[in-house]
C-alpha cells in the first residue's frame, strides 16, 4: 500500500510542470562572452551588477547583449545600465543562443529561466498592469 501511495504522489508530483527552472548561471567581472546555453520559448534573462567592492568608487558599467549562435546574429540588448542594478527581460523565441557582456568595474550576475507558458504570459500580464514581480531569494 506505502509504495502505492508513494507513486502517485510521485506521479501527481510529476503531471505539474514548474513555472521556472534555471537552466544557466553566468557571473564574472569585466567582459567576456559566455557559454552557448539552449533555451525554448519563453525564457527569462535575469541580471544584477554591482561594484567588486563596497569602496570601489569607479563608475560602473553593464552591457549585455544577446546572440543567437546560428549565424552569430545580434538579437539585441538585454541592458545598459550604470551603476548598481538588476533587471529581467522575458525572451519569446527558441535556440541556442550567448551573451556578449561589457563589463567596467563592476561584478555581474546572469540567470536563465526556462518558463511555462502559464507563468510567461502571468508575467506579461503583470507588467501590462505593472505590478512588480515577486523577488527571488
Amino acid at each position: 500500500m506505502r509504495l502505492i501511495t508513494l507513486l502517485a504522489l510521485l506521479g501527481l508530483a510529476s503531471a505539474s510542470p514548474a513555472s521556472e527552472l534555471l537552466i544557466r548561471d553566468f557571473s564574472g567581472v569585466g567582459g567576456t562572452s559566455t557559454a552557448t546555453f539552449f533555451a525554448r520559448s519563453p525564457w527569462l534573462v535575469e541580471w544584477h551588477s554591482r561594484p567588486p567592492t563596497a569602496i570601489d568608487r569607479d563608475p560602473s558599467h553593464l552591457e549585455v547583449h544577446l546572440y543567437a549562435v546560428d549565424g552569430n546574429r545580434h538579437l539585441g540588448r538585454i541592458t545598459r545600465h550604470n551603476g548598481p542594478g538588476r533587471g529581467e527581460m522575458l525572451i519569446e523565441q527558441s535556440g541556442q543562443f550567448r551573451f556578449v557582456v561589457q563589463g567596467q568595474a563592476t561584478e555581474w550576475r546572469l540567470r536563465v529561466y526556462q518558463l511555462d507558458e502559464a507563468y510567461a504570459q502571468r508575467l506579461k500580464d503583470a507588467r501590462r498592469n505593472e505590478e512588480p514581480r515577486r523577488p527571488r531569494r
